[in-house]
C-alpha cells in the first residue's frame, strides 16, 4: 500500500512491488502485463519468465479456451486472485497454455490477480514457481488478492500520468495475419506503429509481433468475441495508439486484418476520464470546457454555480496532476502544449 502511494513511475512500482512479493510469497519467474480496462486484453508488460518465444500460443490460448485463472476470467469475477493447482484441483495439464507453453520450460504452479480498482482492471501479477517446487497455498493467493485493489489504482495512476494526445499526422497501418496468427502481409505504415509500440525491437528479435495484437487476432476469428477485439496502448512516445482486428472475407476468411491507427477524441476522452476516475459531473464539466466554453456558460448549461465549477476543476486538477485549465484542455483537446511548458493556475 505503501508502495502504491508513492511516486514511483509505472515501471519501477511494478519492480519494487515484485521484489516485496517475491520475498513474502517466494517465486523466481513472473510477468506483469498491463490491461485496457475496457476489453481486458494484454498490451505492455514486464516480465521474468523463459517462455517469451511461445507467448502468441500462450495468449492465444488463453483468450479462446484456457478459463484456468484466465487473466480475462480473474478481472470479471468477485474473488481476483487465483491458482492453476486450485482451479485445475492438482491437474495442471488440464490447463492448455500450461501444458503447451510453461510445462515445457520448467513451470509448475502459477498463481495470478487482477490489479483492480472501482474503475477497472489496470493489469494482472502472474507469478510462477518451478516443476519441482510446491504449489502456491491459499494464503499466498489470499495475499495477492489483498494487494490487487491497491496495486490496481496505483496502475491506473501511474499508466497515465502525463498522459499525451494521439500521434498527430500518423496514418494508419495494417498487418494481414494467416489463422496462426502470423503476418502474411502488412501496409508500409504499419510499420512506424509496430516500431512505436512497448517491447516491439526485443520481441521483433524473436520474430514475434508486438504481444498485443495475438489475443486481438483471436478474438476477431469468433464472431461471439469480436466486438472486444481492440485495445489502446501507450506508445513507446507517450502517445496512444488504437490496435483493432476483423476477420477478413474472401478466399481465406481465416485471416484477420488488424489496424493501428490514432485514436478518436472520443476514444481518448473515454479513457482518460475513466483513468483519472473522474465523476459524472466532472466528466460533463471537462467536455463543455474541450468545446470552448468558458466557466460562466459551462455553469449556465450545466445548470451550477461559477463557483462549484471552479470547486470541480480544482478535483479534476488534482486528479489529472495539472495545474491549469490550459494544462488540462491540452490533454483533452490534443493540443501540444505539455504541463512542462505551461505556468500558472486557473
Amino acid at each position: 500500500m505503501r508502495l502504491s502511494e508513492s511516486t514511483l513511475d509505472c515501471d519501477a512500482l511494478r519492480l519494487e512491488a515484485i521484489g516485496e512479493l517475491r520475498r513474502v510469497v517466494g517465486f523466481d519467474r513472473w510477468c506483469w502485463p498491463l490491461a485496457d480496462p475496457e476489453t481486458l486484453i494484454t498490451n505492455s508488460g514486464l516480465a521474468e519468465h523463459d517462455y517469451v518465444p511461445g507467448l502468441p500460443r500462450a495468449l492465444e490460448l488463453e483468450y479462446t479456451i484456457d478459463d484456468f485463472a484466465a487473466k480475462r476470467v480473474l478481472a470479471r469475477r468477485t474473488n481476483a486472485a487465483g491458482s492453476l493447482s486450485a482451479e485445475t484441483r492438482g491437474d495442471l495439464a488440464r490447463s492448455p497454455r500450461w501444458d503447451e507453453v510453461m510445462r515445457p520450460v520448467g513451470i509448475g504452479d502459477v498463481a495470478a490477480v487482477a490489479c483492480r480498482d472501482r474503475h477497472g482492471t489496470w493489469g494482472w501479477i502472474e507469478a510462477y514457481r518451478d516443476r519441482g517446487d510446491p504449489p502456491f497455498d491459499d494464503d499466498d493467493v489470499a495475499l495477492l488478492g489483498a494487494v490487487g485493489a491497491s496495486l490496481g489504482a496505483a496502475l491506473r495512476r501511474t499508466t497515465y500520468a502525463g498522459a499525451s494526445s494521439p500521434a498527430p499526422n500518423r496514418s494508419p497501418g495494417t498487418i494481414v495475419l494467416d489463422h496462426d496468427v502470423r503476418p502474411v502481409g502488412w501496409t508500409v505504415a504499419a510499420r512506424a506503429w509496430i516500431d512505436a509500440m512497448p517491447g516491439a525491437r526485443f520481441l521483433a528479435q524473436l520474430g514475434m509481433l508486438p504481444s498485443v495484437i495475438y489475443p486481438i487476432a483471436v478474438l476477431a476469428r469468433n464472431p461471439a468475441t469480436a466486438a472486444g477485439a481492440h485495445s489502446m496502448v501507450r506508445t513507446v512516445d507517450g502517445r496512444w495508439a488504437m490496435v483493432e482486428a476483423a476477420r477478413l472475407e474472401g478466399e481465406d476468411e481465416r485471416r484477420v486484418a488488424v489496424t493501428l491507427r490514432s485514436p478518436t477524441a472520443t476514444e481518448m476522452f473515454d479513457l482518460l476520464s475513466r483513468a483519472y476516475a473522474f465523476t459524472s459531473r466532472e466528466r460533463q464539466l471537462v467536455a463543455a470546457l474541450a468545446t470552448g466554453l468558458d466557466t460562466r456558460t459551462a455553469a449556465e448549461q450545466l445548470l451550477i454555480s461559477p463557483h462549484t465549477i471552479q470547486d470541480h476543476l480544482k478535483a479534476v486538477f488534482q486528479k489529472a496532476g495539472v495545474h491549469s485549465r490550459r494544462e488540462l484542455l491540452a490533454v483533452f483537446r490534443g493540443s501540444d502544449v505539455t504541463p512542462a511548458s505551461t505556468a500558472g493556475a486557473e
